[in-house]
């Protein structure tokens, strides 16, 4: 497979030498980990029992500590990290969305003030919303982004109560999250662990790819992108199969035209107005993405602590990545997207 250049990717991978001086300090701060995990520990935590990897006691340090993040950004040549509530990426409620939106908002103001501001430069604060009630979660949106100053939305693949963000529903959410200039980060909830998912970990290695396939074909399908145009979304974990799995999305608008009463073009062409992150775990898979969706439509993303080790490294070993393509994803896109 070839590499993007211009669109067409080129073969081989970044040099060492290219790579190295692409990770330098640069003005701009450095890249950018778009994806990364935080923890609250005077919260209420309802995600770690069902953590059962040998590696769960260094995860959680690394969630409760910024220092423990800026030693891991300072060791693999990272400048800052986009930071939010690992609860929050999960869809979880402590019981009802007023209850809700008190903990979020002590954890958004815990983000805003003791990494973000305490740590200038190394954070960007995500912030997460009680999404089962938008009368609670819209002025929690305006104080974060405009007394908190925080750039970026962090939501689930769905509400607590399933329902997916393409729903008509949620449209005053985007006309906010498009008004204030706002990204939105969506993490996958997680997935059922009844058979076929059962004692095979796949609820977490499949079943969080077939969650990021629903919230995607949600707000394709029911027009997001058509009612919002320009709205900035980032999905995690490179979005999961539906990148590669497009062709029958396209072939069911020709055969079953009914699917595109809320659409103007063909589905395919809407994997394009997303942006995704690094983090597939396959340089291959990550080259298949570029040249898919485009180089200027990926964000480096690591999955801290959780994921990749060295995100960077592992973007570097992407075939045909050239240094500008490589700032491109670690730096200016990442960036952009969050206004700095």
């Amino acid at each position: 497979m070839g590499a993007i250049t211009g669109g067409v990717l080129a073969s081989g991978a970044l040099s060492n030498s290219a790579a190295a001086e692409a990770t330098q300090p640069h003005a701009s701060g450095g890249p950018i980990d778009f994806h990364t995990h935080m923890f609250d520990p005077d919260l209420p935590n309802l995600i770690t029992g069902a953590m059962t990897s040998t590696h769960v006691a260094a995860w959680l340090e690394g969630m409760k500590s910024p220092e423990v993040q800026i030693a891991h950004m300072d060791r693999y040549g990272v400048g800052s990290h986009v930071v939010g509530y690992s609860n929050a990426t999960h869809g979880i409620t402590w019981g009802d969305a007023a209850h809700d939106l008190k903990l979020y908002r002590a954890c958004n103001d815990r983000i805003a003030r003791d990494w973000v501001a305490a740590h200038r430069g190394r954070f960007h604060g995500a912030f997460s919303l009680p999404m089962q009630d938008l009368s609670l979660a819209l002025p929690e949106l305006e104080r974060c982004a405009t007394q908190l100053g925080m750039r970026v939305l962090q939501l689930s693949s769905c509400t607590p109560d399933g329902i997916y963000f393409g729903d008509r529903r949620f449209d005053p959410l985007w006309e906010a999250v498009r008004r204030h200039g706002l990204t939105v980060f969506i993490h996958p909830h997680g997935q059922d662990t009844a058979p076929p998912f059962d004692d095979f970990a796949l609820s977490n290695s499949v079943g969080q790819g077939v969650e990021e396939i629903k919230v995607m074909c949600s707000i394709i399908y029911n027009g997001v992108f058509d009612r919002f145009p320009g709205v900035k979304i980032v999905i995690a974990h490179g979005g999961g199969f539906l990148p590669h799995y497009y062709g029958r999305l396209d072939r069911n608008a020709i055969e079953r035209p009914q699917t595109m009463r809320n659409i103007s073009r063909m589905p395919s062409t809407y994997l394009k107005d997303f942006y995704y992150d690094s983090c597939v775990y396959s340089s291959e898979i990550l080259a298949a993405l570029i040249q898919i969706v485009g180089v200027e439509r990926i964000v480096l993303g690591s999955d801290y602590p959780v994921g990749e080790e060295d995100g960077l490294g592992d973007l570097r070993r992407t075939p045909g990545l050239t240094p500008t393509m490589f700032e491109t994803i670690a730096v200016r896109t990442p960036r952009a997207l969050l206004g700095v």
